[in-house]
């Protein structure tokens, strides 16, 4: 029952207690798509985590034995590469099936220093870790509950305060966590309020904190555990908070010759990436980024602006969304060159009698800042994360030849004063285009996760299953993005990002929200993998005699 709920929160229900034998079709495609997305994060992380544990397990006893052991593929495919001046291990790439995309761990090769979950020193004193879900997925806090127990190299015994939000996580949590809970590893909580969470954050007992949310909202941690600990440095309080925040998320698009498919491929990357879950997710395209003399400029303009009426829309659900977007839009409102477009398109229905609330949909915003470097440039929507239904377009000045990604593109967003954050970036490039200068580019941004040819979600939820990592690049010192990351099952040293590949630009999306399948199908794959309680499932087997 938690899809039922959910649908209410993100408003394609009437009420918490409507049916889903009242919801429209488009409802229940969504309600299946969006579960069978969570079991194969889930699922798919934790298979992963056996295969890491039975690996440790059968290298210790290798020791003892003598025997060689077979390392997982991330561990196995380990090749050294030169790339602009860089020592790159790039490991893999890994099938993410099936979403058929494919996934490599890049790590520095230079570092003498040995680090793989947070580029600061971490506590290990003991304690408890609190994981304070986040408020626009309900996977979030399973997933970082499962981070913390099995992949933070300070593994403590995790309390989940659930999201505002999603109070009826707690039974889900419940029944999905059992065994741990059981075992005493796993307890959890319903929002009390800011007072209430004060209290927790403040007890000596909790001593580490992640956290899915807003810069505001680390700043606000990091002061409540200071004041509370006076005799730990900024230093060591900071090691206690690990956190993934948010970001401005760019489509770079490389010039050169791109088809008719190519285009409208990459408008409709942009176009889903923005309205997938209302434009509230970390990774929800903002920003798209064109070469100025790029040829076919003006054509994939008016394919952006034909894809933005074509995909459907969803509510602009979460709280806060329609005002950080309207604050961002009143700065371009007046300019009378390069008016702000809001494309219409349908919305999608959300129940079998038809539309209700149409309050709460909004259709996507379309600002243009201008040309980097013009009088009249204005990057607001660049420096303010939406976290809802707006997209901007800024062109870059400058030669649109070999060099356009090295000197002008990769510089322009590794500059945190032009873009907020570095979660994650997409780089388009054509079929022709030359790959060096892909790998290149791709070596240089300083972003936790590049998609090329696709949209950074399934570096989301295909990185995480499969080992690789999420959370703010490492050569970012804004902050602004988080501290630390989140997955690195199989403990990869020195990792600095995580890249997902598509196989073309021209390859179907797998989250398409004008074609998502009939809920049954979902619903189907969904049971494959969910059969049985996870845990019991993936950690079953026979008890040693030490337990």
């Amino acid at each position: 029952g938690m899809y039922e709920q959910e649908m209410a929160v993100l408003k394609l229900s009437p009420t918490l207690e409507s049916s889903s034998s009242s919801f429209s079709t488009e409802v229940k495609r969504i309600l299946g798509f969006n579960k069978y997305g969570t079991v194969f994060l889930i699922m798919n992380t934790l298979w992963h985590i056996k295969k890491k544990l039975k690996y440790e397990i059968a290298r210790q006893n290798a020791k003892e034995s003598g025997n060689s052991v077979k390392k997982p593929v991330l561990l196995r495919k380990v090749k050294q590469e030169v790339i602009d001046g860089k020592q790159i291990n790039i490991h893999g790439p890994v099938e993410i099936f099936p979403v058929f995309h494919k996934l490599e761990v890049w790590s520095d090769a230079s570092s003498t220093i040995a680090s793989t979950a947070t580029y600061k020193k971490v506590d290990d004193s003991g304690g408890i870790c609190l994981v304070l879900g986040g408020g626009n997925q309900s996977f979030i806090a399973l997933y970082d509950t499962i981070h913390c127990l099995f992949n933070h190299p300070s593994t403590k015994p995790v309390l989940i305060k659930h999201h505002p939000l999603r109070p009826y996580l707690y039974p889900i949590c419940a029944q999905l966590f059992a065994p741990l809970i059981e075992a005493g590893f796993v307890d959890q909580i319903v929002d009390g309020g800011m007072p209430e969470t004060s209290l927790i954050l403040q007890h000596p007992t909790v001593q580490h904190v992640h956290l899915t949310g807003a810069l505001s909202t680390a700043q606000a941690i990091e002061k409540t555990m200071a004041q509370s600990r006076p005799d730990k440095s900024e230093e060591e309080i900071q090691s206690m908070i690990t956190s993934e925040l948010g970001c401005v998320t760019p489509f770079i698009i490389s010039p050169g010759r791109y088809s008719r498919s190519e285009l409208r491929m990459t408008a409709k990357h942009i176009v889903t990436g923005k309205k997938v879950n209302g434009g509230s997710n970390c990774n929800c395209v903002q920003a798209v980024i064109l070469p100025q003399g790029w040829a076919q400029k003006e054509e994939f303009r008016e394919i952006l602006v034909s894809m933005m009426r074509k995909i459907p829309t969803s509510p602009c659900y979460y709280p806060g969304s329609k005002s950080k977007v309207q604050d961002i839009v009143n700065k371009y409102n007046g300019n009378t060159e390069r008016p702000v477009l809001q494309p219409q398109s349908k919305r999608v229905q959300r129940n079998s009698a038809g539309g209700i609330g149409d309050d709460d949909y909004l259709q996507p915003f379309l600002v243009d800042c201008g040309t980097y470097g013009d009088q009249d440039y204005n990057n607001h929507a660049l420096t303010n994360e939406a976290f809802g239904p707006l997209l901007a377009l800024v062109e870059l000045p400058g030669d649109v030849g070999d060099t356009y990604l090295s000197e002008t593109a990769v510089p322009f967003v590794n500059n945190k004063d032009n873009i907020y954050g570095s979660l994650s970036c997409s780089l388009i490039y054509p079929k022709k285009y030359d790959k060096d200068i892909i790998r290149a580019a791709t070596a240089n941004l300083n972003y936790g996760c590049i998609a090329l040819n696709t949209w950074s979600l399934y570096g989301f939820f295909g990185g995480l299953a499969f080992g690789g990592t999420w959370g703010g690049s490492s050569m970012d010192p804004s902050g602004q993005s988080g501290s630390g990351f989140a997955g690195n099952i199989f403990a990869i040293p020195n990792v600095t990002k995580s890249v997902v590949s598509s196989r073309s630009l021209t390859f179907p999306l797998i989250y398409d929200l004008t074609l998502i399948p009939p809920k049954f199908l979902s619903g189907f794959a969904s049971s494959l993998y969910f059969l049985k309680n996870p845990f019991r499932s993936c950690f079953r087997g026979r008890k040693s005699k030490a337990n």
